[in-house]
């Protein structure tokens, strides 16, 4: 087992160098006492909405372009995942996240974690608020996305988030698994 996560880990950590040089990306710590890494949050800023899309792409060049990266992606993932759902997963979720930020300025909550000497002390909330004066600011939407079945979901709704809108692989017995999997969409519309 952990010869299997040395692996996974050592084929993330290009991109999470890469993620962490774009200017796009905020990764936010909080430390316990001893300095040790408490729990992070990645976040995604898009404040200039759909000016992030390619200006004058057309749906089958943008098709083509999201083909060719779905493309790239799969590649560099460990030879010992299941690409095929990885693959149908993010399909998904991109197509969810499209459908329920049309566009619009947004902060997205990538990834969250915190240790687990250090859960129950109110570390993700600090970490999700840490966005809500900026996104109020800018009046920007607040997103992230997560397993319907997930008990982070009721921190979620107590933080002000409401479900958008969901998308569920029906059958992941045809990747190995069994029964379906659901993913919903929060969003936290900004105070004024």
């Amino acid at each position: 087992m952990a010869h299997e996560r040395r692996i996974a880990c050592d084929s993330m950590a290009p991109r999470i160098v890469e993620s962490m040089s774009s200017p796009q990306n905020e990764y936010v710590l909080m430390r316990a006492e001893d300095g040790t890494v408490a729990a992070v949050a990645q976040w995604t800023v898009s404040l200039q909405g759909a000016k992030n899309e390619k200006e004058g792409e057309t749906p089958d060049e943008k098709a083509e372009r999201l083909k060719l990266w779905d493309q790239g992606y799969r590649s560099r993932l460990p030879e010992n995942s299941n690409k095929d759902l990885i693959i149908d997963f993010t399909i998904g979720l991109r197509e969810l996240r499209e459908s329920v930020l049309r566009g619009r300025e947004h902060f997205l909550l990538e990834n969250i974690a915190t240790h687990p000497n250090h859960r129950g002390n109110g570390l993700a909330s600090q970490l999700i608020r840490w966005v809500f004066p900026q996104a109020d600011k800018q009046g920007a939407l607040v997103y992230l996305d997560t397993a319907s079945d997930n008990a982070a979901l009721r921190l979620y709704k107590k933080l002000g988030f409401q479900e958008e809108g969901s998308d569920t692989i029906k059958d992941l017995t045809k990747y190995g698994g069994e029964g379906e999997h659901t993913h919903v969409a929060l969003l936290r519309l900004p105070y004024s």
